[in-house]
């Protein structure tokens, strides 16, 4: 069984049965055993209300149990509760599946969330790149015919050329 522990402190388990799978098809209109075949670990991981959703019907009983409903349930994931609660999800499916299936599932949950981790990486290399402000703002004025605004990078060829057309050893 997994577990996760949302941002209120409660620990929640992740674990599916038939049963299980029959609640959240039922409540969700999400069959889980998609996981094998579609890209629902993707819309999981990608959707967090989707998440919610999915997560507050496998763990329906224990929410009765404690009194929760789905909003105060979906009140506890928010930040690091939601990459928690995706992987408990992921690995609860990933057992309920026998070997063979669990082999072919455990490689789908591990490429995407190498594809996550690895696109995660990709933007913020571009977000921490120097350039990239004056790039999208030039790429901007260019494409809405704007002229250059004085607050644009010296460093931009159109910048460069005008302002030598201009300089007085140009004359």
């Amino acid at each position: 069984m997994q577990k996760f522990i949302d941002r209120r402190g409660r620990v929640w388990i992740v674990d599916i049965d038939n049963t299980t799978l029959r609640r959240v098809k039922t409540l969700t209109d999400v069959r889980l055993l998609d996981a094998i075949d579609g890209d629902l670990i993707n819309r999981l991981a990608t959707d967090p209300l989707l998440l919610g959703d999915v997560l507050f019907a496998i763990c329906k009983p224990q929410a009765d149990q404690q009194d929760v409903d789905d909003e105060a349930f979906a009140e506890g994931l928010a930040g690091d509760a939601i990459d928690e609660a995706c992987k408990a999800v992921v690995d609860a499916l990933v057992a309920y599946f026998p070997e063979s299936r669990r082999r072919l599932l455990r490689k789908a949950a591990e490429k995407q969330r190498m594809i996550e981790t690895r696109g995660l990486e990709a933007i913020e290399r571009r977000l921490d790149d120097p350039t990239l402000v004056d790039s999208i703002v030039s790429d901007l004025e260019q494409k809405l015919g704007v002229p250059m605004s004085n607050g644009s990078s010296s460093n931009s060829p159109e910048l460069s050329e005008s302002t030598q057309d201009r300089s007085p050893s140009a004359n």
